[in-house]
C-alpha cells in the first residue's frame, strides 16, 4: 500500500511550517489526552490547550492561517484577553484537522463535538514525544523472550503459532537493535574528532555515551541478556522443529485458523521462513556482536586519545595562537581577528641603512683565469683507508651482509633497508669486498642508482657463493 493513500498529503506540513515549535507542543497535548480520556471533547481540548500553551499562542502570528480560512482570527490582538486565546486554541484544531491529525464527529443527541484520532496519527506523535525526550530507553530482554517463547511452547501446543510469532518478533527487533547500536557508536566517534572541550567530551561520554546506548544495550547483551547464554538452546528448539513436519502442520493450521495465512501452502511456505530466519539470525549473530565490540574499542580508545591529547595541549599564548591559526579560514574567527588584533609595521634607522648606491660600470674583458688543478695527496687517502678498515673489518662487513641475505642465497639493492650512515657505509664498502675472492659473496652491478630511503646506491645483486662439494 502507498504511504500517501492511507496518510493525507498535508500531514506533514506543520511540522515544516514557521510555527512548528507550537504544532508539536499541541501535538503532545493532544497525546496527554488521548493517554488520559476515552472521549476527547473539543472544547476541553481546547481548554487545555490554552492552559498548556497560553503564552506561545499568545506571541503567535496566525495571520496565514486566517487568511487560509478568511477569518480575522489571526489577527485579533493580546488585549482582547481570552476570547482571542481560544480563537487561537481553536484556529490550532482547525489546522490539526485540516492537516489529517484528528478527525471531529457530533456526539449523539448533542452539537457537542467530540475529537478522534486516527491510528497512523497516534504512531507518528508516540514517535515525536520519545524522540524529545532525554530519559534512558529501557532495553527488551529480546534474547531472553525468543527462548522463554520457544520453551514454553512444548507445553503448549494450542500456542505454537504464537510462539514462533515471539520468537520471530523479538528476533527482528534485537537485529535492529543491534544495528541501531552500531550506528550510535559510529555517530558519537565521529563526533570526537570535532571537541576541543575536555569537559564537554567526557560528559558526551558518561552521560550520553554511557549512560543511553552502552549500559542500557551493550551491557545487557554482555550480560543478563546473553546470545552465548541462550543461544544453544534456541537453535535446539528450532532445529527439531525443521525436522519435525508434523508440528510444522500444527503452526500451519493454527495460522489458518487465526486468518493470518491465507490458505495452507502459504502458511507452510511463512513457517519456515519464520524458523529459518530465527536459527539463522542466532547462527551467525556472534559476528555481529564482535564487529559491534571492535567498534566499541575503537570509541573508547580514540576518545581516551583525544582526552590525553586536549590535557596535554599547550594552553599558553602560543597554543591559543595555534588554535587560531587552524580556524583561521572560518568567517567569524577572521572577523574577530580583524577587530581585536592591531597590527603595525614598525621601521626604524641604523648603521647600515645610510650607504651609497654602487654605479654601475663598464668591466673590461682581462686574461682568462685558469683553475688550480686538484692537488694529490696519497698519504692522505692511505690514512683514511687505514682508518676505515680499521673500524669496517671484513668480519663486520661479512655479519651486515648475512643479516640482509637473510637465508636467501641473492638480494638485491631494491631489497635492502637503509637505517642510517652505518648501513650506508656498509653497503658501499660489501660492493667492494665482493669482489675479494676471501668474500664469501659475489656482487654485480646494474646500470643507474636507486634511491633506498633517501640514499642513492648503485643497483647491485649480491649472490652467496655455492660451497665445492667433496667427494669421500
Amino acid at each position: 500500500m502507498a504511504l500517501f493513500s492511507r496518510i493525507p498529503d498535508r500531514f506533514f506540513s506543520i511540522l515544516t511550517s514557521s510555527k512548528k515549535e507550537l504544532y508539536v507542543q499541541a501535538l503532545f497535548v493532544l497525546r496527554a489526552a488521548f493517554k488520559s480520556e476515552l472521549v476527547i471533547r473539543q472544547e476541553d481540548l481546547a481548554a487545555m490547550l490554552m492552559d498548556s500553551l497560553e503564552d506561545a499562542m499568545l506571541e503567535a502570528d496566525f495571520t496565514e492561517e486566517a487568511e487560509e480560512e478568511g477569518s480575522s482570527a489571526g489577527t485579533d490582538t493580546a488585549d482582547e484577553g481570552r476570547q482571542s486565546l481560544s480563537a487561537k486554541a481553536h484556529m490550532l484544531l482547525r489546522k490539526l484537522r485540516d492537516t489529517g491529525w484528528i478527525e471531529t464527529e457530533y456526539e449523539s443527541r448533542s452539537f457537542e463535538e467530540n475529537i478522534t484520532i486516527p491510528d497512523y496519527a497516534i504512531q507518528v506523535m508516540n514517535l515525536l514525544y520519545d524522540l524529545s525526550q532525554e530519559r534512558v530507553r529501557e532495553y527488551n530482554s529480546y534474547v531472553y523472550a525468543t527462548w522463554a517463547a520457544l520453551a514454553n511452547a512444548a507445553d503448549n501446543p494450542d500456542y505454537l503459532y504464537q510462539a514462533l510469532q515471539a520468537a520471530y518478533q523479538n528476533t527482528v527487533r534485537l537485529i535492529d537493535e543491534l544495528k541501531t547500536l552500531f550506528n550510535n557508536i559510529r555517530r558519537y566517534y565521529q563526533k570526537i574528532p570535532g571537541e576541543n572541550d575536555v569537559n564537554l567530551l567526557l560528559a558526551e561520554h558518561f552521560d550520553e555515551y554511557k549512560a543511553k546506548v552502552f549500559d542500557t544495550v551493550y551491557y545487557p547483551l554482555k550480560t543478563i541478556d546473553s546470545v552465548p547464554r541462550f543461544k544453544h538452546a534456541i537453535l535446539s528448539v528450532l532445529n527439531g522443529w525443521l525436522l519435525d513436519e508434523d508440528l510444522q502442520e500444527q503452526i500451519t493450521a493454527q495460522g489458518v485458523s487465526r486468518r493470518v495465512f491465507e490458505d495452507e501452502e502459504t502458511g507452510r511456505a511463512e513457517t519456515l521462513r519464520m524458523i529459518s530466519f530465527v536459527a539463522d539470525t542466532y547462527d551467525s549473530i556472534e559476528g555481529m556482536l564482535d564487529e559491534i565490540d571492535r567498534k566499541h574499542n575503537e570509541y573508547v580508545n580514540a576518545s581516551i586519545d583525544h582526552i590525553r591529547y586536549l590535557m596535554n595541549a599547550d594552553r599558553g599564548v602560543k597554543g591559543h595562537l595555534i588554535e587560531l591559526l587552524k580556524r583561521a579560514e572560518e568567517e567569524p574567527v577572521i572577523s574577530a581577528m580583524q577587530d581585536r588584533i592591531q597590527a603595525y609595521r614598525h621601521r626604524y634607522y641604523d648603521q647600515n641603512s645610510l650607504y651609497s648606491q654602487a654605479k654601475c660600470t663598464r668591466k673590461a674583458e682581462g686574461p682568462l683565469l685558469t683553475l688550480p688543478g686538484e692537488e694529490e695527496h696519497p698519504e692522505l687517502v692511505r690514512a683514511f683507508l687505514s682508518d676505515v678498515r680499521r673500524q669496517y673489518t671484513n668480519p663486520r662487513i661479512d655479519a651486515w651482509m648475512e643479516k640482509q641475505f637473510g637465508g636467501s642465497d641473492v638480494f638485491s639493492t631494491e631489497e635492502l633497508t637503509v637505517e642510517g650512515p652505518e648501513d650506508f657505509i656498509l653497503f658501499l664498502l660489501a660492493t667492494m669486498r665482493g669482489r675479494e675472492r676471501s668474500a664469501k659473496f659475489t656482487v654485480d652491478f646494474a646500470e643507474g642508482n636507486l634511491t633506498v630511503d633517501g640514499w642513492s646506491l648503485p643497483r647491485a645483486v649480491f649472490r652467496r657463493k655455492q660451497r665445492e662439494k667433496r667427494h669421500v
